[in-house]
């Protein structure tokens, strides 16, 4: 158990549990499955509860008003705020010297007994303040470690496995299994209301469904053919907001809180709207032989991965202040990031701009030839070969991109611009269908034919195609990432809340100069990565 402030709250409580049932299929007066059909029935649930405690630090009450008359720094001393609309250079700065309270280059005064006046106050910051909690202990020092908060973790989960075995004959075995999983993850939350920092809830789902039949043409020839088919889906969750009507604070097209970072325990969420879901689609064929001291297996396969994915890591944006913005120019332990944001002065930040979800598709090839041989008696070598080949990823509706390194730029002439797939005769898939082959080798021999002694010998190599990932790189375009960067941290702010997220142009941007100034999207087009 957890104690704090006189609370007491659990720490953990889990139950889990299921059921298993088996058996020939029987209906009575309908059909009689005993020697032929079987079934079995597999549930589990989990119901988790966790308690987690969390120590962070959130602004006095009278810092958030602009009164810094009681705030100090990390080492107790008054902590100076500045004005930075008094900033003027100084004439007397030399340059050869570096910069110290005696030969500043810029001139600062500092807010009148250290209180930033009520006029100054961003009015976006202030109704942000308002969903910060106040502060609810007193660890320390100096008003950091001042809010304690112990939230519940819950994670519910159900998941069953039903699975039928019917042999239509002696030759022919057909087995069928499905699967399914549907959970709930309510993340821990530092601040009940929609600022809250914390992991957004996630929902999950599993599905599988499987299918195998087995032909025993002879003891020495076995044939299996398998299809899988599976569905993994997780989606992010969290409370709607209109920060331009809950905040004052324009420019945003996304409905949850912005994540702000000031200094303290930050407000807003990474990721709070997203879904993945992941399809696979397999179908398998092996044919296994014994012919004399040779067993001979043989087998194919073909895969077809789907992800369909929306992942805009910061929707309603994620932003970042400095203390350089009210600090005395050059000088540390002056100024702070909470007053700067006070002031609405945004040093750095970024707004994922996702229209629309990506929909990847990937195929995979696989042919296998293995031969176990039992040379002698205590002695089998084992030799194999298998080929694998992957088509690129390609994207269902052509909206990806790259960087063709060749094409010319029409900012500056210079080679390295965008191009979109299926347009202007850029191909649908960036990379090449990638081909490989991977044998294997292997010896076990038996001194002497003692079978409590075995030595063996193994060699093998294998390739790594890329993965389909979940994320929807490479789609510059028709996806961006608005980026703002303050010219001089010290000086010149990126924006002002109050002043609204200036507005980016409008997507898609199919232009060859689209991905200029940004970290662009390049695909590996010989091959060789994998």
């Amino acid at each position: 158990e957890i104690v704090q402030n006189g609370g007491t709250k659990d720490l953990l409580r889990r139950n889990q549990f299921g059921f298993n049932i088996s058996g020939p299929v029987f209906l009575p007066r309908i059909y009689n499955g005993s020697r032929r059909t079987f079934f079995s029935l597999n549930y589990e649930g989990v119901r988790e509860h966790i308690g987690r405690s969390y120590l962070q630090s959130v602004p006095i009450m009278a810092e958030r008003s602009g009164d810094y008359s009681s705030v100090v720094d990390a080492a107790g001393v008054p902590l100076q705020v500045y004005d930075p609309l008094t900033t003027q250079a100084n004439p007397a700065y030399d340059s050869t010297q570096p910069v110290s309270t005696t030969n500043l280059q810029y001139d600062r005064a500092a807010f009148p007994n250290s209180i930033i006046p009520a006029a100054r106050l961003d009015p976006v910051a202030q109704k942000i303040i308002s969903y910060i909690p106040a502060p609810n202990t007193d660890v320390g020092p100096y008003f950091q470690n001042n809010y304690f908060v112990v939230s519940p973790e819950t994670d519910t989960a159900s998941g069953m496995i039903a699975k039928v075995d019917h042999s239509f004959d002696e030759k022919h075995r057909l087995s069928v299994s499905i699967a399914y999983t549907n959970g709930f993850d309510a993340a821990a939350h530092y601040i009940d209301n929609a600022a809250d920092p914390g992991s957004p809830d996630r929902q999950y789902s599993n599905r599988r469904v499987t299918a195998e039949h087995v032909l025993t043409l002879s003891p020495g020839s076995v044939n299996t053919a398998t299809v899988d088919i599976s569905s993994n889906v997780s989606a992010n969750a969290s409370g709607s907001i209109d920060p331009a009507t809950a905040l004052g604070l324009t420019g945003l097209s996304a409905q949850v809180f912005p994540r702000i970072s000031f200094g303290f325990l930050p407000v807003g969420r990474y990721n709070p709207n997203t879904r993945m879901a992941r399809n696979v689609f397999t179908f398998t064929d092996a044919q296994s032989l014994k012919l004399g001291k040779h067993s001979l297996r043989f087998s194919g396969q073909f895969q077809r991965q789907q992800v369909d994915t929306y992942q805009p890591s910061a929707p309603a944006g994620a932003f970042y202040t400095s203390a350089g913005y009210t600090d005395l120019p050059g000088i540390v332990n002056t100024g702070s990031q909470f007053t700067s944001f006070l002031l609405g002065a945004v040093d750095s930040g970024s707004v994922s701009d996702i229209l629309s979800p990506s929909y990847f598709r990937i195929s995979r090839y696989v042919l296998t030839a293995t031969d176990t041989w039992e040379l002698a008696p205590g002695l089998t070598l084992s030799f194999g070969l298998t080929f694998e080949m992957q088509s690129p990823r390609i994207e269902k509706y052509n909206r990806q991109s790259t960087v063709d390194l060749n094409a010319v730029n029409p900012a500056d002439g210079l080679p390295g611009a965008l191009i979109f797939a299926g347009l202007n005769g850029a191909p649908t898939g960036f990379q090449p269908y990638i081909g490989r082959g991977d044998p294997s080798a292997s010896v076990a021999w038996s001194p002497g034919g003692d079978r409590k002694s075995v030595l063996r010998a193994n060699y093998a190599r294998s390739y790594q195609e890329p993965p389909l990932y979940g994320t929807q790189w490479g789609t510059q375009g028709f996806n961006g990432v608005q980026t703002f960067t303050a010219p001089n941290s010290e000086l010149t702010p990126a924006f002002f809340l109050a002043g609204g997220v200036p507005s980016a142009g409008p997507l898609p941007d199919l232009h060859a100069d689209a991905a200029n100034g940004t970290n662009a999207a390049l695909f590996e087009s010989s091959g060789k990565a994998s």
